[in-house]
């Protein structure tokens, strides 16, 4: 998938924010708390996280209140170490 069409920057830019802050130990962040982070509109961030996890960067958590949790997929945490 990523041979075919590269990650876009607001991708990039949301990957490399989890690895730099979410600690490897599996704490999850929900959407609205990685787009207040990103400083983007949750709306424009849900497409790019949809993509993430599709890839496999992220795995999608449980439903904690209205909202789904994502955490870093491990298999990546170990390729990048």
């Amino acid at each position: 998938m990523l041979l075919t069409k590269p990650l876009s920057k607001a991708e990039s830019i949301a990957l490399w924010w989890l690895v730099a802050n979410l600690p490897v130990a599996g704490d999850v962040i929900s959407l609205a708390s990685l787009a207040e982070a990103l400083k983007v509109p949750r709306a424009r961030l849900s497409q790019t996280i949809k993509r993430l996890c599709e890839i496999g960067f992220l795995v999608r958590g449980t439903k904690i209140a209205l909202s789904y949790h994502y955490k870093l997929n491990p298999v990546f945490i170990r390729i990048l170490s």
